[in-house]
């Protein structure tokens, strides 16, 4: 079960590495061509400014993904820290598991609004449905929760030492 949870593990962070540079350099290509259409021009695709902000949503969502991937992401810790060093690792497991509830009800909430958004009919990019630009949010929070149950389960390394300590 260990070698399929990694294999799975390997080619998400592959899915997601890949995605973040493809969507970082169209970004930046769609932004700079906006910019030179407008300064050279006096003219733009009208789409561009919308699709700029879906993207940015997309890459917000897939970076948190590749952030929570090593516990990189933001995070408040200070109890953590002043706990006795034999203590750090359980409670590091604590912390894992309230974070992955805390993004399993994002996930579902999430969901609910694209749901409600799919049935309303909502457009974006002139006519495309709205929820299949917003479907990234409740599909990232699922993935961030189950990587954070993944951490608890597997805690990185360093915190292993620690929690092999008690």
């Amino acid at each position: 079960m260990k070698r399929v949870v990694h294999a799975l593990s390997r080619m998400l962070r592959g899915i997601e590495d890949t995605l973040l540079a493809v969507l970082l350099a169209v970004m930046v290509i769609l932004a700079v061509g906006q910019i030179v259409q407008r300064n050279l021009f006096d003219s733009g695709f009208v789409w561009t400014d919308e699709l700029l902000r879906i993207l940015v949503l997309w890459l917000t969502v897939i970076g948190a993904l590749v952030a929570s991937r090593t516990d990189q992401h933001i995070r408040m810790d200070v109890l953590v820290r002043f706990v006795p060093s034999a203590l750090q690792g359980p409670l590091r497991r604590v912390v894992f598991v309230a974070t992955a509830v805390v993004c399993g009800v994002l996930a579902w909430h999430s969901y609910q609004f694209v749901h409600i958004e799919a049935e309303y009919g909502s457009v974006l990019l002139g006519g495309y449905p709205s929820w299949w630009f917003q479907c990234v949010i409740p599909i990232g929070f699922a993935l961030i929760c189950w990587r954070y149950l993944g951490l608890a389960i597997y805690p990185p390394p360093a915190q292993q030492e620690t929690s092999e300590a008690v």
